[in-house]
């Protein structure tokens, strides 16, 4: 574990026996932001994109990963880094799969990704190593059975003010980034 009075770094367990104290942790670290801290609602999905990224990082990173926390003045930022499997998805209307970099799409463009098993979501390129995922379309499933493979990503992305996914080609590691603004 590494922090400051601003950042904390920690390395996400690899026993879902050790997600409780990781979480409490993260929570404790954050406890002392004011935006966040004396309002639930905003601590709840805060705790909810904590436990999502956790759930990504065991089921698809097959590596070490980390948690970073960022305070800012008015906003805090969650990345979830590790070196395992590059984000992938394949172009709705094209049939496409897509690895980083995104060498064929031009910045600036707007598509439906298919994530898993039939389940989509908007993104726009920023660049070659960038994605932004955008804000989904109200979505209900009426049986757990039938929500999709990824769902976690659409659940971080209703949470926050922004989510991106960064590959870094020269370190080869792989970041999702969550912004909450205050």
């Amino acid at each position: 574990m590494a922090s400051n009075a601003k950042k904390l770094t920690l390395e996400i367990p690899v026993h879902i026996s050790s997600y409780k104290m990781f979480i409490e942790t993260c929570c404790n670290f954050v406890s002392g932001f004011e935006p966040l801290a004396t309002d639930f609602k905003r601590l709840s999905k805060f705790k909810l994109v904590i436990m999502e990224l956790l759930t990504n990082a065991m089921k698809h990173s097959r590596a070490v990963s980390f948690i970073e926390l960022e305070i800012g003045s008015r906003e805090i930022i969650i990345k979830k880094i590790d070196s395992g499997n590059l984000f992938t998805f394949t172009d709705d209307a094209t049939g496409i799969l897509h690895g980083f970099p995104l060498t064929a799409i031009a910045p600036s463009t707007r598509l439906c990704a298919l994530l898993g098993n039939n389940y989509k979501l908007d993104v726009l390129v920023k660049n070659e190593n960038v994605i932004e995922f955008l804000e989904p379309a109200a979505v209900d499933y009426d049986d757990v059975q039938l929500m999709p493979e990824n769902f976690g990503l659409m659940v971080i992305r209703q949470c926050a003010s922004s989510f991106h996914y960064y590959f870094n080609s020269h370190e080869g590691k792989n970041a999702f980034e969550v912004i909450f603004k205050f």
